[in-house]
């Protein structure tokens, strides 16, 4: 066996390159930045790590005996809602190649509470509550988009809170043996460290729906929104229209307008993935490259 003196005597090793063929570490190091950053899945191959897809999760508000609103024409939100939140799966599952939780497949009752612990089983990296906004006067049309406050922003994002909720979560939750404090600080600690991402993502989905009405802005409201509550993840609740509008129902009972405002959703999520979502070990969520399919 050979000793270490030995070793280094009778092995010659080869002398090192000259100087001007030696790596530029520096460069390299660059290189390898932009690479990982822009999500090379060959790299992440080499490395023996790959680049981790995003997860949505999409949930279609309503379902089962829960109708949601009602249009004039008898159109139902639950329906609307869950034929959007199909389109946008398609449109994530084959421009993005991510992984797509929906919060119910079918006409089915799913709690409140339930469909916030659905995203965080799967460690989505959003959750997207999808709705249909009414008002008594039936003439507001366009659409909104909210995130988590436990102070409404106004009177008219209270009221849809109270539309989507049954009633507020304060009301839910008295009980008269202090509980409702607490849990109410649970949900908010829960959200508090998202809170900015999910502004961000309802800027970015509400900045591309705003051409589908043709209508001013209504843009972005924070309400108590049960179904938000508790969620780890960014997360919104998109109102994309007015049912109780008889001229945004007779489009939104449309495949073409729901593909439309699917594709609206797809872009906004998208692009808030690319700039605001937080890096994850040992890989990236990698954003997606549209392909132009549309979502039929």
């Amino acid at each position: 066996m050979l000793s270490t003196e030995d070793f280094r005597t009778r092995v010659q090793f080869p002398p090192p390159p000259p100087s001007h063929v030696r790596p530029n570490l520096t460069v390299l190091a660059v290189a390898l930045a932009l690479t990982l950053w822009a999500g090379d899945s060959f790299l992440w191959a080499e490395m023996g790590v790959e680049p981790r897809l995003p997860t949505v999760c999409i949930d279609p508000g309503h379902g089962g005996v829960n109708s949601g609103a009602k249009g004039p024409g008898g159109l139902l939100e639950k329906d609307v809602a869950l034929k959007i939140a199909r389109k946008l799966k398609f449109l994530f599952e084959e421009r993005m190649g991510g992984r797509v939780v929906l919060t119910r497949e079918a006409d089915a009752d799913v709690a409140l509470d339930e469909r916030t612990s659905i995203a965080n089983h799967n460690d989505a990296d959003i959750f997207v509550s999808i709705h249909l906004n009414a008002s008594r006067g039936g003439n507001a049309s366009g659409s909104e988009t909210f995130f988590l406050n436990y102070q409404a922003t106004d009177s008219d994002a209270r009221a849809a809170a109270t539309n989507e909720n049954g009633v507020l979560p304060e009301e839910a939750l008295k009980g008269g043996d202090g509980s409702q404090d607490l849990q109410m600080i649970l949900w908010e600690l829960a959200q508090a460290e998202y809170l900015e991402e999910s502004s961000r993502l309802a800027e970015s989905i509400q900045a591309e729906l705003n051409g589908l009405f043709e209508t001013e802005n209504r843009g972005i409201k924070q309400a108590p929104f049960r179904v938000l509550m508790g969620a780890r993840m960014p997360a919104v609740l998109v109102e994309v229209g007015f049912i109780s509008n008889k001229e945004d129902e007779k489009r939104l009972s449309t495949d073409g307008f729901q593909a439309s405002v699917a594709q609206s959703i797809y872009r906004g999520i998208n692009g808030f993935l690319q700039k605001y979502v937080r890096q994850r070990s040992p890989g990236s969520v990698s954003g997606g490259v549209d392909s132009g399919r549309r979502a039929d």
